[in-house]
């Protein structure tokens, strides 16, 4: 049976100390810049509709690209006993956190599509109404899930960090594959969401979207792969599902940006016509 190194916290120590930095400084140069091309044009659509629950799409692909500038500084400081977990640290509690925004926004647009609830007590029958307390009942419940979203990203890594202020580094390996896992649930949800999103506005075309996500979603079941056998084949794969997700995220903003411009400019031309 191999014995697994509980100091492998960076994945991209597996490679060769050779290359990895500089694949590594590639990668993540290529990752933040779709990131932060990403945030753009969320926060251009948050500017221009000013729909609140946009705010958390271009927050949360901001907080991934820092997440990836600090994976690169655990691996340049990988011989640093406390900058290394440090770094380590910060970028599982930032990627999940910014998965908990982009899910809050998906939330907050459902709610918004599914409209309030209309109650007029004196022409319901009893068991309208009784089905009616029962969807508000679920909806107070369901309520309360935004708040445990976005504390999970916060109170296990700060545990953590308070049950042992030194990082213990097999205890920090573990909390990455509890978060691994933690990410790939909000993943799903933010996929299904997106799914009948678009299914309820009737535009198929986008569902390169869900598509995307569906890649990012890869990376982190790759992850909890090499988290069990440190497998370079499943971190590459991971590394080549993000690159995939987040490209295939950047296509769909470069269509739809496209579309925008080309109608502005019919519109204009119909206009002096």
């Amino acid at each position: 049976m191999t014995v697994l190194d509980p100091n492998i916290l960076n994945p991209f120590t597996l490679l060769d100390p050779h290359i990895s930095h500089l694949i590594s400084l590639i990668i993540t140069i290529a990752s933040i810049s779709l990131s932060f091309i990403i945030s753009w044009h969320f926060f251009r659509s948050y500017r221009f509709s000013g729909f609140g629950y946009l705010l958390g799409l271009p927050v949360g692909f901001t907080f991934i690209a820092l997440s990836f500038l600090f994976e690169h500084l655990s691996l340049i400081y990988s011989n640093n006993d406390l900058a290394y977990p440090a770094f380590f640290w910060i970028q599982l509690a930032l990627q999940s956190e910014a998965l908990a925004l982009i899910a809050l926004s998906y939330r907050f647009k459902n709610n918004e599509d599914a409209g309030q609830y209309n109650i007029g007590d004196n022409l319901l029958t009893s068991t309208e109404r009784h089905q009616i307390k029962t969807s508000v009942k679920r909806d107070i419940l369901s309520s309360s899930l935004p708040m445990v979203m976005i504390a999970i990203p916060f109170i296990v890594p700060i545990s953590e960090l308070v049950s042992d202020p030194d990082f213990n580094y097999p205890a920090l390996a573990d909390m990455s594959f509890f978060m691994r896992l933690y990410n790939m649930a909000i993943f799903g949800y933010i996929f299904s969401s997106s799914v009948l999103s678009l299914i309820k506005a009737a535009n198929i075309r986008l569902l390169y979207i869900p598509a995307a996500f569906a890649f990012l979603w890869l990376e982190q079941y790759s992850l909890t792969i090499t988290y069990f056998d440190n497998s370079i084949v499943a971190f590459i794969g991971s590394l080549i599902a993000r690159l995939a997700g987040l490209t295939l995220f950047v296509y769909v903003v470069y269509n739809v940006t496209s579309k925008q411009r080309r109608r502005k400019i019919e519109i204009e031309a119909r206009k002096k016509t």
